[in-house]
This record gives C-alpha cells, structure tokens and sequence, in this order.
C-alpha cells in the first residue's frame, strides 16, 4: 500500500517576519512551543492569522474560517519553520494505530493460528466458544478464497469453447484449456467439497484420454433410454438454475449440448455426464453463495461478535453477550499468558486492531459517519460507511423507519485494486455506482453486470454505472477524517 498522510496536517512556513515600523524582528518561537493561532479575517485569499496577539497574513489550501482557533506545535525553525495542528487525543491515537488497517484482511487466520497455539481449557467457556467461532469461519473463509471465482461460469464456458470449436485444433486447444481447469479445481477444492471426488475422476479421465479421437467418440457414445434420460434430467436442472438466465453460460451450454447430441443421435458418455454433473453443482454454488462464503447471518455475527462494542455491552449489564466476543477472549489471554513471549504480543495485536475500529467508529460518528469494518480474508482491506443522503428532500429525522441513507463499500481486492462501491436505496430500487481504478478495470466490471441482480435478493436494481477514481481505503478514511488533504500554511508579515 502506498504511504499515507498524517492525520495532523503540518503547517510549513516561512520564518515569520514581524513589521514594526522599519523594524523587523524574529517572532519569539521556539522548538515544542505550543501556541494558540485564531483566524481573524480574510483579505482576497489570504487569511488573517492572529499568534499570540501577533498579525500574520497566511495561505492555506485548508477549509479555515473566521473565528476558528488553532493549537500549534512549534516542530522545526529551520529552515523554515512548521507548525503541526494539534488535534484531539482520539485522532492522535487513531494515528498511531492505522499502520493496522491494511493488514485487517488477516485478522481471521491471525486469530485462528493463535487459537491453535493456546494450551487446552485455559481459557473460560465464553472465551473458547468466540475463539471456536472465528476459527471456524476462517476455516469456511480459507476455503472460498481456494477456490476459483464463479467457477460454475468458467466451466460452463470452457465447455461451450470446446462443443463449439470448428476445427480439430482449436478442439485441442480448448481441451487442454478444460484439463487445466479441472486440475486447478481438484487441488483446490477441500477434501469434504460434495464436488471434489466428481473432479478427480474426470481429471484422470482427461488425463489418460486419447487427444486425437474426435469429439463424437469422446463425448457421444452407445444410445440408451436411461443415458439420454439422465442427460435431459441435468439440462433441464442447469438450463433452470438462477445462474442460467438468457444470455447467461448455463443457458447457452444446454443448447449446445442439444444440438450435439441430435446430430450424432447417441447418448452421453460417462466423461459428458460427469462434466455436467459437476457443471450443474457449480453452478448452483455460484448462484447460491454455498462455495464458503459468509452469509448474512453469519456476517451480522462476525460483526457483533468482533467486540467493538464490549465496552458498552459492559456499561449496560450485558455481561454474558460482552463475554462472548472476540476481544474479551483476547483481552483473557493478554491476562492469562501475559509472560508468554510468543501468545501475548499475537493477543495484543489483534486487540489493537478491534481497538483501532472502535476508536474510528467514534471518530467518525462526529462526521455523521457510521463505520463497519470488514475484515475477511477475501477483502485485502475493507470497511463500509453510511451516512444520511443530503441531497433527499424534506428533513429527516435520523433513525426514522424512511430514512435515506448513502452507504459507500471501501474495498481493496485482490486483482482489481481499489473499488468503491456506492448504493442509494429509493422506492424503485437500488442504484449502484462502481468506482475502479482504471478504465480496465471498469471495463471488465460492466461486463459482469448482469449478475447483479442475482446477487441483489433484496431489492431490485434500478440503475447502475461503472466509472474510476476509486482510491486506496486508508486515504479515504484520512480525507474523511481532515477534511481533505494536509495542508500548508505560508504566512508573513
């Protein structure tokens, strides 16, 4: 990740030249000397700053107002001097602890790994059932990260390059691209995956197959009443499922295979019905979501259970729920192995992470902000905010049943980059816009959109768009946090 600005912006001047009459003199600064600068005016687009009863004129790209008060910090005299804007202690704090957030997309196999060094039953009951809980699903989260992406989709393809190549080596072609697939697949899949022994036999199937015999004898064999049944069992069962709506891979792969099979007037072979076998269960896990993916139940308990919220738990009498989440658990073995030089600092950080989202939540909410933090292992970093849409109108109070809010998606994603996604929720539906880095990128995003609608279960799509300028997720949250980026200020006499 690119290097990020500080949270306090740094104020570099000219050394400060006082006018009285001919005279000029060196303020009287020195190095850590805290002062109070209040901005007294404007002329044209200069402000008046105002340093201990002392009139300066100062350039700044900071939104700076009339009547608003600075503390400084004296932080060089030379070669010119800086002053550093002081701000509160939460921020300050906030400071220190970012380096963490591009690091969050490990939170899950780091909590995981320390679960597994832990010694048995030295932990109390609450503490063991929240560390079973994230180990559990960083497990589930380790497994969908294995596998290939929409893989039902990727397969239904490469088989419709395959039935539809024109000439035998283009054929060949397209079967080594199918081997190399369902080799990829095999190795990734986990050993209790429903479709993983269907993919090692057609592996060793491919394998030892004879490349040079013709799509008819490798595909289209001896014609009988249960083959051809079972084959229009599995069309019919693909050509229905949700990822095989028209113009979709699913769809277009059972016509292929229709018009295959009426040419030839034959049955499948064993090695057609095993790749539609496992073509018709993929595609099924890319419409469904069943490849390992966290669903919403289990998502709402990850972030409940994360424990940015122990403190309030606490304060109200939860005890029993406070307990259970994950930095208890942590805050207990910090306690427990606090002599422990390998357990303890493993608890620490991972503690300072949960503490760094708590401490941007507040921050934030003074922005009108609510901040969700993300930490799969799928999402190298990411986080979610909402904030009340300014533009509706009519006034709204907040928490209303009709509020409407903006929610904006903060991602870095491994081979897209920076994403950020924006929705807006209104009485037609939802309207999407996606920001990538680059044209490229946005590119291959509106190629895929047909599928959101799939994935929206929800609401509907009334409209969405696919632009650039998305940034890195920690700067975002730095201009959220100084409205806009650090600035200079240059004054003189």
């Amino acid at each position: 990740m690119d290097s990020v600005s500080s949270l306090t912006p740094t104020l570099r001047i000219d050394k400060l030249q006082l006018s009285q009459g001919n005279k000029q003199h060196q303020p009287p600064f020195s190095r850590g000397q805290i002062l109070q600068g209040l901005i007294t005016g404007k002329e044209n687009n200069q402000f008046i700053l105002d340093v201990k009863g002392q009139q300066f004129l100062a350039d700044s790209k900071a939104p700076l107002q009339i009547g608003q008060r600075l503390d400084l910090q004296v932080t060089a005299l030379s070669p010119r001097i800086s002053l550093q804007v002081l701000t509160d202690p939460l921020t300050l704090n906030i400071g220190k602890s970012l380096h963490l957030l591009p690091t969050e997309g490990q939170l899950l196999t780091q909590t995981a790994t320390l679960a597994a060094e832990l010694p048995p039953h030295t932990l109390s009951p609450p503490s063991q059932q929240a560390l079973d809980f994230f180990t559990s699903l960083a497990a589930t989260d380790s497994q969908s990260t294995a596998l290939p992406q929409q893989p039902g989709r990727q397969l239904s393809q490469l088989l419709i390059n395959l039935f539809s190549a024109p000439e035998a080596d283009t054929q060949t072609k397209a079967l080594t691209e199918l081997q190399s697939f369902i080799d990829r697949l095999s190795q990734s899949l986990p050993q209790q995956h429903p479709a993983r022994m269907l993919a090692e036999r057609i592996q060793q199937s491919i394998t030892t197959m004879d490349r040079d015999v013709p799509m008819q004898q490798l595909f289209a064999g001896k014609s009988t009443p249960e083959a051809t049944a079972q084959l229009n069992a599995l069309l019919q069962n693909i050509s229905q499922l949700p990822t095989s709506a028209p113009g979709n891979t699913g769809r277009t792969l059972t016509e292929l295979i229709l018009q295959f099979m009426l040419r030839q007037d034959r049955s499948p072979t064993p090695l057609l019905q095993q790749l539609l076998s496992l073509t018709e269960e993929l595609l099924g896990q890319d419409g469904t979501g069943k490849q390992g993916l966290p669903n919403g139940k289990e998502l709402e308990q990850f972030v409940n259970r994360l424990g940015t919220n122990l403190e309030q738990l606490l304060a109200t009498g939860r005890k029993e729920e406070a307990t259970q989440t994950l930095k208890s658990a942590l805050l207990e073995i910090s306690h427990n192995f606090s002599e422990n030089t390998k357990i303890q600092p493993q608890a620490d950080q991972l503690t300072s992470t949960i503490q760094l989202y708590q401490m941007l939540q507040i921050r934030l909410a003074g922005e009108a902000l609510f901040f969700l933090p993300l930490p799969l292992s799928f999402v190298n970093q990411g986080y979610l905010l909402v904030e009340p849409d300014q533009k509706q109108d009519g006034e709204q109070q907040p928490g209303t049943a009709n509020e409407n809010n903006k929610y904006s998606l903060h991602l870095n994603l491994e081979g897209l980059g920076n994403l950020k996604v924006e929705l807006q929720q209104h009485a037609g539906g939802t309207r999407l816009r996606f920001f990538a880095e680059d044209g490229e990128k946005a590119k291959f995003l509106s190629e895929n959109r047909n599928e959101l609608q799939q994935w929206l279960t929800a609401t509907t799509l009334e409209s969405v768009q696919f632009l650039t300028g998305a940034e890195d997720p920690t700067k975002q949250l730095l201009a959220r946090m100084t409205h806009g980026p650090a600035s200079l200020l240059n004054t003189r006499a």
